[in-house]
């Protein structure tokens, strides 16, 4: 029997109508990390009915992977916000996701990763 678990990602870039974000709940592996995550909300975000987000920026942008992590060197971009949080025993979100400092940490369940690109002041 294949376990899952449940995750919310909450995403937000700073183009116009998406400013406030949009919000995905998926299910990944017990054991999934956020590389894995992320990639099945890029594969929901293509089958999505809606107007497409993809390709951004002058065509060079074509998924959120490619929008929030050097896949190369296995990091989260500096100039990402990022919350990736679990509830704690209390079911209070405090429970911290260390993925910046390790992309494959095994995710905890019921966690919101919330995403922003930072444009900088």
């Amino acid at each position: 029997m294949k376990r899952v678990k449940n995750l919310k990602f909450k995403i937000s870039i700073p183009l116009k109508g998406l400013e406030k974000g949009k919000e995905y709940d998926i299910e990944i592996r017990d054991d999934g990390n956020f590389i894995e995550a992320l990639a099945l909300v890029d594969k929901e975000e293509m089958k999505s009915d809606s107007k497409q987000l993809f390709p951004l920026y002058e065509g060079y942008i074509h998924n959120y992977l490619q929008l929030f992590v050097n896949i190369e060197d296995e990091t989260i971009y500096d100039d990402v916000g990022l919350s990736p949080y679990a509830p704690d025993e209390e079911g209070f979100y405090r429970k911290f996701n260390p993925i910046r400092e390790n992309i494959h940490f095994c995710l905890f369940p019921d966690t919101i990763i919330e995403l922003q690109q930072d444009v900088g002041c």
